[in-house]
Order: structure tokens, then C-alpha cells, then sequence
């Protein structure tokens, strides 16, 4: 499972708050032309629509996103096409800076998107880096 312990020069309430834009999560895990944003009545994002391109075209699917009542745990969940892209981050309090997990794996649905699962997962673990580096600037940024 591809997964990356983060450094972020911003206070915690500034990340989770953050992370409740549909432009933090643009381009993470593949997630292109996010839309339609639904947001619980705290404020926090519950949902959007996003593109995907895969070697079959382009796909429009749905996200889900799960915040938990602390405020420091976010998870996200797609199903397309037979897979469950699972994207998870947590965050600590570090005076004032926030370190977080940060993790992103993929599951097959049936027997015969395993292999497209293994495939993706490769390719999810030699980008974890970037895609946690475009988070990172992302939350850091000045508004």
C-alpha cells in the first residue's frame, strides 16, 4: 500500500480546512475536473464528481469522502470501473506545522479487474511522491 508520512508548514485547523476544497484533491490519485462539490452542513466535503482518464477514454465517476469528528481524519473513496481507489490521510498537531499519513491504494471489486488493481497499484507506488508533493504545496499556499 503506497504511503507517505508528510510535513505541512501550516497549522492543523488551516490543513483540515483546506482540505475541504475540491482544488486540494485536483490531479491526486488521477482525479481530474473535479465538480458539483457537496459539503455536509459543518462544512465539510462530503462528495464531488471528478474525470478520470484511463486507456479506454475518459471515465466521470463520483468520490465519497468520509471526515471524521475529529477534524483530523479524511478518507475518500471512488468506484469505477471494478476498482476502489481508497485515499486516506490523518493528521497530527505539530506546534505549529502538521505532520500527516498519507496513504492511497487501490482494490479489486471481482476477479477480473485483479490484474488492473496490481497495475495501478505500481503505478499509484512510484507516484506517491509527486502526488503528495502537489498536496503539500497545495495546503501550504498562501490564500
Amino acid at each position: 500500500m503506497p504511503q507517505r508520512k508528510l510535513r505541512i508548514e501550516q497549522p492543523v485547523e488551516v490543513v483540515w480546512d483546506r482540505l475541504q476544497l475540491l482544488a486540494t484533491w485536483e490531479g491526486i490519485g488521477g482525479m481530474d475536473d473535479l465538480r458539483d462539490g457537496r459539503h455536509r452542513s459543518d462544512g465539510t466535503l462530503e462528495g464531488f464528481r471528478y474525470s478520470l482518464d484511463t486507456p479506454l477514454g475518459k471515465v466521470d465517476d463520483n468520490a465519497d469522502v468520509i471526515a471524521e469528528a475529529d477534524h483530523r481524519t479524511m478518507h475518500v473513496r471512488t468506484h469505477t470501473k471494478g476498482l476502489t481507489v481508497m485515499i486516506d490521510l490523518r493528521l497530527h498537531e505539530a506546534s505549529i506545522t502538521t505532520t500527516a499519513d498519507f496513504t492511497i491504494d487501490v482494490e479489486a471489486s471481482n476477479f477480473l479487474t485483479r490484474p488492473l488493481a496490481s497495475t495501478l497499484r505500481h503505478t499509484l507506488e512510484s507516484g506517491i511522491v509527486r502526488e503528495s508533493d502537489k498536496m503539500i504545496e497545495r495546503l501550504e499556499a498562501s490564500k
